[in-house]
């Protein structure tokens, strides 16, 4: 019985980051190579463990932001890794991540779960606190990739660091 209330748990958990990461897409600017064409879609991609199961593809089903379709990839690897908008670092990967940040150039949105992702150079990390899903963001790293993070979302943030 405890196994299936942990795992609704993380479930529901996975569902609400699932959610922000659809809502990212609409407060950050992506420079304008970001893009083939206007009509190209943003790219949510997981790399390692998807412990988001479907909630991501929930998360976007029939929707769009910025007048976007939106599509979602995984990634066993990050050898495997192909362009995204917002690349989501699973923890399985977290003794890649230095090596990740490094191959993903400028226009992607990184975004992780992992101690220390942010002081490791990522963009966004998501926190718990109190059973509450919350992120924090590393403005000067969102800088160097060249996305520009609205004041909205960095006010919402739990802490920001430049």
């Amino acid at each position: 019985m405890l196994s299936v209330k942990v795992e609704a748990q993380a479930s529901g958990e996975y569902q609400v980051k699932a959610a922000f990461l659809y809502n990212f897409l609409k407060f950050v600017d992506w420079p304008a190579q970001s893009f083939a064409s206007d009509s190209s879609p943003f790219i949510i991609g997981v790399v390692g463990d998807d412990r988001f199961n479907s909630a991501i593809d929930q998360a976007i089903s029939g929707k769009t932001a910025n007048g976007r379709s939106i599509i979602a990839k995984r990634f066993k690897s990050f050898k495997s890794l192909t362009y995204c908008h917002i690349l989501f670092i699973s923890t399985s990967e977290r003794d890649n991540v230095r090596q990740i940040l490094a191959t993903t150039g400028p226009g992607v949105l990184t975004v992780s779960e992992s101690d220390g992702f942010i002081q490791s150079g990522g963009i966004i990390n998501f926190t718990i606190v109190d059973s509450k899903v919350r992120f924090e963001i590393n403005h000067s790293a969102a800088d160097r990739a060249g996305v520009k993070i609205s004041a909205k979302l960095l006010s919402l943030a739990r802490a920001v660091r430049n």
